[in-house]
C-alpha cells in the first residue's frame, strides 16, 4: 500500500469519524438517553432501570412552609427579594441560597443512601427576568449555570436528573396557578411562553443522557384535552425527539390515545397506607389497555417511622413504579426531610435586613459542615434507613465534615 493511498485513507476515515461526531451528540449517561419500553424504563441496552431517588424541594424554587421563612412568603421569595433591595444585592442573596442550600456534600450523602435520581424543580424565573427576558451571558448565551452544575454533580455521583417545571408566570395571581391549562387569551399566552421556555430547555440539553427525563409540568390544574402537556411535550421533541417525558395528572387513561411515544405517567402522594394502595392499583387496573411506566415523583411516608417508609419504599420497587420522596431537606419540618436545619436558619424577607439574610443564606446554612461550630440541624434517621436503598447506608451527615 502506497504512502499517498495510506494518507487519503486516513483523512477519509478522519472526515466521516468528524462527520459521524458532529451529526448527532453522544448520549453521556453510562446507559444512553432513558426511553420507555412498555411498561419499563430502559437504557439504550433494554436494561430495565428503576428510578429511586428525592426531590432537591426548595433549592431553585423555594418555598416557604419548608424552607424556613417566617413571613408568609409561599414560593415568592425572589419577588419579595426584589421590591426591597438593589438588582445586585437580590443577585448576591439568590445565589448565596443557591450555593449553599445544595452543595457536593449534599449530593454525597444522597448517593450514599443509594438512590440514583434527584428531581429538581426549577421555574422560569432560574432562566428569564421579571419581564421575561433571558438572562444571557456576555456571548449572548441563555445562562444555565445552576442546571447545568447539578447536572455535573449529579452526573458524578452516578445520579440521574429529573427538571421539573415547578413555576410559570402569574402563578401567584389571584386564580393564576391554572393559566397553562386554560383556553383563554392569558391561559394560551403563558402556555406559549413556557413552551419557548422548554424549546430553549430542550435545546440546550439535547441528546444529554445525563438527563432521565424532563417533568414538563408540576401538578397541573385539570385541562381539556391536556393543553399544557401537550404543548411542552410537541415544544421538547420538536428539539430533543428522543427525550423522555414525565406527565403528571393527564388522567392514566389518555395515555395510550394522546401519548403513545416515550412518555411516563406520574402522580403524586399516591398511596400512604393498604387502604389508599388498592384505590391507586385498582385506577391502574382499570386501565389494562395503558402499557407505559408509572413514576410517583413525589412521595411522603403515611406515618414518621421506618417501617412505614420501607413498607411505602419495598411497595413502589415491588410494583416495578420509578420514585422520588419529597424531599431531601427543610427547615424544621419532621418527616417531610431527610435532613431537618433547626429554627437558627429561619429568616423574616418583610423584615430582616440585606446583611442578615446574606448571613443565614451563607454561612449558617453550610454550618452543619463543619464539626467545629454548634449543631443546628437534626437528622430524620428513620427516613433515611426507611427508604434508602442500600443495607450498607454509606456515610452519615455527621461524617462528612467540609470538603467543598
Amino acid at each position: 500500500m502506497s504512502q499517498l493511498y495510506k494518507s487519503a485513507l486516513f483523512l477519509l476515515v478522519f472526515a466521516v469519524s468528524v462527520t459521524l461526531c458532529f451529526a448527532a451528540p453522544i448520549p453521556v449517561g453510562a446507559g444512553g438517553m432513558l426511553h420507555t419500553k412498555g411498561k419499563d424504563i430502559v437504557d439504550r441496552n433494554d436494561k430495565v432501570v428503576l428510578l429511586k431517588g428525592v426531590n432537591i424541594g426548595g433549592w431553585l424554587v423555594t418555598e416557604g412552609w419548608m424552607c424556613g421563612q417566617s413571613d408568609d412568603g409561599g414560593r415568592t421569595a425572589l419577588e419579595q427579594l426584589e421590591k426591597r433591595f438593589t438588582s445586585k444585592q437580590v443577585t448576591t442573596l439568590m445565589n448565596a441560597w443557591y450555593d449553599h442550600w445544595i452543595t457536593t456534600n449534599d449530593l454525597d450523602l444522597i448517593k450514599s443512601w443509594g438512590f440514583n435520581v434527584i428531581r429538581v424543580p426549577f421555574g422560569y424565573r432560574n432562566l428569564q427576568d421579571a419581564a421575561g427576558n433571558w438572562i444571557k451571558d456576555a456571548k449572548g448565551n441563555i445562562v444555565f449555570t445552576r442546571m447545568d452544575w447539578i447536572l455535573k454533580e449529579a452526573a458524578k455521583r452516578g445520579l440521574y436528573v429529573i427538571f421539573d417545571l415547578h413555576i410559570w408566570p402569574r402563578q401567584f395571581e389571584k386564580d393564576g396557578y391554572g393559566l397553562p391549562s386554560r383556553w383563554s387569551e392569558d391561559g394560551k399566552a403563558v402556555r406559549a411562553k413556557m413552551k419557548d421556555l422548554w424549546t430553549e430547555v430542550a435545546k440546550h440539553y439535547k441528546g444529554d443522557g445525563r438527563i432521565a427525563a424532563f417533568d414538563v409540568i408540576n401538578e397541573p390544574e385539570g385541562s381539556p384535552w391536556n393543553a399544557p402537556h401537550h404543548a411542552f411535550t410537541d415544544a421538547i421533541r420538536e428539539q430533543d425527539p428522543h427525550r423522555m417525558v414525565i406527565l403528571e395528572w393527564c388522567g392514566y387513561e389518555n395515555m395510550p390515545k394522546e401519548f403513545t411515544q416515550n412518555a411516563v405517567y406520574s402522580d403524586h402522594y399516591s398511596f400512604k397506607d393498604d387502604a389508599s394502595l388498592e384505590k391507586f392499583k385498582k385506577t391502574l387496573s382499570d386501565h389494562p389497555e395503558v402499557t407505559c411506566p408509572i413514576f410517583l415523583g413525589e412521595m411522603k411516608a403515611g406515618e414518621d417511622n421506618e417501617k412505614s417508609a420501607r413498607w411505602m419504599a419495598d411497595t413502589m420497587n415491588k410494583e416495578g413504579w420509578s420514585w422520588c420522596i419529597w424531599t431531601y431537606k427543610c427547615v424544621n419540618y419532621g418527616g417531610w426531610g431527610a435532613i431537618n436545619y433547626t429554627n437558627d436558619v429561619k429568616y423574616d424577607l418583610a423584615k430582616d435586613s440585606y446583611e442578615s439574610i446574606l448571613d443565614k443564606w451563607s454561612h449558617v446554612l453550610t454550618q452543619w459542615q463543619d464539626p467545629a461550630k454548634p449543631k443546628n440541624y437534626y437528622t430524620s434517621q428513620w427516613w433515611i434507613d426507611g427508604f434508602g436503598q442500600k443495607k450498607e447506608l454509606g456515610v452519615r451527615i455527621e461524617e462528612l465534615g467540609d470538603r467543598s
